[in-house]
């Protein structure tokens, strides 16, 4: 039986990615890799504060998690401002 390819959204030209990102942006939230190795960390930097993930992303994962955290910013706050 062959492997059934996931079907994703390309978070990067998604709408709602790019008003979240615009969003975050607005409110001094910035989310980046760094180079760990072979891999990546995400730091969150609120101007603030800065946290690195504890976990290392490949080359091909790094991005859709930047974007995802920049949705979950945007969702979980775009209520109550």
């Amino acid at each position: 039986m062959a492997n059934r390819k996931k079907k994703t959204i390309n978070l990067q030209n998604h709408p709602e990615s790019l008003k979240a990102f615009s969003w975050c942006l607005e409110r001094n939230i910035r989310i980046y890799p760094i180079p760990s190795a072979n891999q990546f960390k995400i730091v969150i930097d609120n101007g603030a504060s800065k946290i690195v993930s504890p976990k290392l992303y490949d080359k091909d994962e790094w991005s859709d998690k930047v974007w995802e955290l920049y949705r979950h910013f945007y969702n979980g706050n775009k209520l109550s401002v």
